[in-house]
């Protein structure tokens, strides 16, 4: 093929919009939005692939199999300078170029723009933030690789925040947020070609409104990208109960359970309904046939849709999230209903988990609801995000605990506080605690032994695991 600088020196001549790559295709330039393939035979796979290594920094590329995105700008010599942009798509990976604007973008001494809240978020979107967080007349700020980052100078007013949900701020959700103080949303951000989904919770606060938003990623990243431990996959194979993934807000735990879904709809034959608050990860049907529905857009509540899930033959049912009494009952009555049944709940540990739910209902209730509880559950996985050793990104730290007949008589006799003496007598069968998922992250040079000592539940008892690694 012709070199890339040769494929940009054409684009320049041709006074083209973009050049556009892709395997199994000639290259091909878009003038005033019209196709103009150019003369060749057309890209390999390999060839793809060698220009991926080549634009891809190393230390970017974790983050790039993980969102299946990469920006960045190329300066070709003698034919200046161009933003690209890489994108793993289901028929392959696709390159796109174009020429750098002579117009400079407002921004920053540090380069975040000023301009408006919707170029701030396609920065944060690019940079990998995972939050975007803004209080009206009052400098916005982002989370990098878990630590959250002030930025000067980058102030929006409380209209400029109303005005940055678009056509999504109806009415009626203007009047919910008049009236309840908070709304959640979900928005989409255009980014040249291609639009960022944007979860969005904004609320009233002391001095005015404030907003944060959460990017939702458009592709599910795999096992190995996330660090997660294979044998997680197993837990798919209950054909019902319930399964639960917790952890504090921010944790990973969607993603996890995107993780688990998808699973599921690679491997399995099922009916796939999830119920979600918003969408976050979109799933192509493979082996299932897989129904999204979301709260506020196509039902109500999650309890409602829940009940009408159970007559639409669902074999699957993910819950975005257990927050009420209603949603947990009808959880537990679809879980014991013969579907499997996947949802988060903020909690810090299983115990704490399975507490929680217990003591949501009324108190005359909650001796049916133990019994209940213990016979569908099926696993808890709880999780915490620490930050990299090199700083750069964060791994999921997990506590892994496979239902048996010793924990689900735990939980009817109220002993859920035996919970972690169990785990470890138990480790033989899959079950993994904390401190010793802390441990192998550690050993393989993920977390550092300080962040790690910050995170155990037992300091002594994780030094002892790491022994040389944790030697000064």
């Amino acid at each position: 093929m012709a070199t890339l600088s040769e494929l940009l020196q054409s684009l320049v001549e041709h006074g083209a919009d973009s050049l556009q790559l892709r395997a199994d295709a000639a290259p091909l330039l878009l003038v005033e939005r019209q196709p103009r393939p150019l003369p060749g035979p057309a890209l390999t796979t390999g060839e793809i692939d060698a220009l991926v290594e080549f634009l891809v920094e190393p230390d970017a590329r974790a983050l790039f199999e993980a969102r299946g995105l990469h920006d960045g700008v190329f300066d070709a010599p003698r034919t200046g300078r161009f933003n690209y942009r890489i994108r793993r798509l289901p028929e392959g990976t696709a390159l796109a170029f174009r020429p750098v604007s002579a117009e400079t973008t407002q921004t920053t001494s540090n380069g975040w723009p000023v301009q408006s809240i919707q170029a701030l978020l396609v920065a944060a979107w690019n940079r990998g933030a995972s939050d975007i967080i803004l209080s009206g007349g009052t400098s916005a700020s982002v989370r990098l690789a878990g630590e959250l980052v002030a930025l000067p100078g980058v102030t929006f007013s409380d209209d400029a925040i109303l005005a940055s949900l678009g056509p999504m701020l109806t009415a009626d959700r203007r009047r919910q947020l008049e009236t309840q103080g908070n709304l959640d949303l979900a928005i989409e951000v255009p980014d040249g070609e291609r639009h960022h989904r944007f979860r969005v919770n904004i609320f009233r606060q002391m001095r005015g409104l404030g907003g944060a938003w959460r990017p939702i990623w458009d592709r599910i990243p795999d096992m190995s990208t996330l660090h997660l431990p294979p044998d997680l996959l197993s837990l798919t194979e209950n054909p019902h109960g319930l399964l639960l993934v917790v952890g504090p807000t921010g944790a990973g735990k969607s993603t996890t359970l995107a993780v688990l879904l998808e699973h599921i709809n690679r491997t399995q034959a099922k009916h796939i309904i999830t119920l979600e608050d918003p969408i976050e990860h979109m799933f192509r049907p493979q082996r299932s046939v897989v129904h999204q529905r979301e709260v506020g857009v196509h039902l109500p509540s999650f309890s409602d849709g829940l009940r009408a899930a159970l007559r639409e033959c669902p074999d699957v049912i993910l819950v975005g999230e257990m927050r009420d009494l209603d949603t947990i009952a009808a959880a537990l009555t679809a879980a014991e209903t013969g579907h499997l049944v996947l949802s988060t709940l903020h909690s810090g540990s299983a115990m704490q988990a399975i507490d929680r739910i217990i003591d949501v209902f009324p108190q005359h209730q909650q001796g049916q609801v133990r019994i209940q509880l213990s016979e569908v559950l099926r696993g808890v996985v709880t999780q915490r995000l620490l930050p990299t050793a090199d700083t750069k990104g964060r791994v999921p730290v997990l506590e892994v605990v496979r239902m048996n007949y010793a924990f689900s008589n735990l939980i009817r006799d109220k002993k859920t506080h035996l919970f972690a003496s169990q785990l470890q007598t138990t480790m033989k069968e899959g079950n993994v605690p904390f401190d010793v998922s802390l441990a192998r992250v550690v050993k393989e040079g993920l977390v550092s032994v300080d962040a790690a000592m910050r995170a155990a539940h037992d300091p002594q008892y994780l030094r002892s695991m790491i022994g040389a690694v944790a030697a000064p």
